[in-house]
């Protein structure tokens, strides 16, 4: 039974790996199409298309081999494991799109300064192969959503990059009609704007993981209260907790006991606070430090 269920969850990841594979190259030849596209139109949202384009294919590039690496089993060296690994990764994507962003506002303002004429029915061919790609990129990733940070912020990008392929349609349809160019650079501002949002929003989680921060949805008071309820527990104090990743949390604190009892007795309320921590905190295999003797509050800060 247990070896069909490992067969099954292979089976399963090796589908998941393929679906991404094919992500990563529909990406990259969308970015490859757009940039010919762009500097032969002359259209700079088509451009800034094929950068969104080229930095989620990066990023699900980087975050592919980070969930490989995050995947291997803990060791003598890295007794956690290697799932930060899949964090570092986000860390770099979220950093390499900010970049990107502010690089995009400088070519839209440069374009807004000297308007430049675009062929638009090239434009339009070129955004729409891009759309199209788009949503076979979502639709492909989004079963892993739920899995990891880095898919998760992958499939945002996608997300956002099919809207902007939208707009860059529906822009070149205008223009097409209208010979209001300086909608070419709002557009692209307004995709630099998307980039720099998501790019900050996983910039700002990946730091506070890596920096080792409580969860923003972990009350350290409300955990101490309801476990200090526990017949027999004095106080928690010493409490740390923090994140491996954005699934994983760990957990270390001293337990005073009220009174002096045998290790059979001690290990039982141990088991008590082990059970509300993975019951009511998703907090698995906390590392907890029983002892009888009495603290000031100094002590036990």
């Amino acid at each position: 039974m247990s070896n069909h269920s490992h067969l099954h969850q292979q089976s399963n990841s090796n589908h998941s790996n393929k679906r991404i594979i094919i992500a990563i190259i529909l990406n990259f030849l969308i970015c490859l199409s757009e940039i010919i596209g762009g500097l032969l139109s002359g259209s700079l949202s088509l451009l800034a298309d094929a950068f969104h384009n080229f930095s989620d294919g990066m990023a699900i590039l980087i975050s592919y081999l980070a969930r490989i690496i995050g995947m291997r089993s803990p060791d003598s060296r890295m007794t956690f494991g290697y799932k930060r690994a899949e964090i570092l990764a986000a860390l770099l994507n979220s950093s390499v799109i900010i970049v990107i962003s502010f690089y995009l506002f400088r070519e839209a303002y440069l374009r807004f300064r000297e308007p430049q004429k675009i062929t638009v029915p090239l434009m339009l061919v070129v955004a729409v192969f891009g759309l199209i790609a788009d949503l076979i990129c979502v639709y492909l990733l989004h079963p892993e959503t739920h899995r990891s940070l880095n898919m998760r912020s992958a499939y945002l990008h996608l997300l956002s990059d099919t809207l902007s392929s939208v707009g860059v349609v529906l822009a070149g349809i205008i223009i097409y009609f209208y010979p209001v160019y300086f909608l070419d650079p709002l557009l692209t501002v307004v995709i630099a704007i998307f980039i720099l949002v998501q790019g900050y929003q996983i910039l700002k989680q990946s730091t506070l993981i890596l920096m080792e921060r409580v969860p923003a949805e972990v009350d350290i008071e409300e955990i101490k209260k309801k476990i200090e309820t526990i017949p027999g527990i004095n106080s928690l104090h010493h409490i740390h907790i923090w994140q491996i990743d954005e699934q994983k949390y760990l957990f270390e604190s001293h337990i005073t006991l009220h009174q002096d009892m045998m290790i059979s007795e001690a290990d039982e309320i141990r088991k008590k606070v082990e059970k509300i921590l993975a019951d009511d905190y998703q907090i698995f295999h906390p590392h907890l430090q029983l002892e009888y003797s009495y603290c000031n509050n100094q002590e036990c800060e």
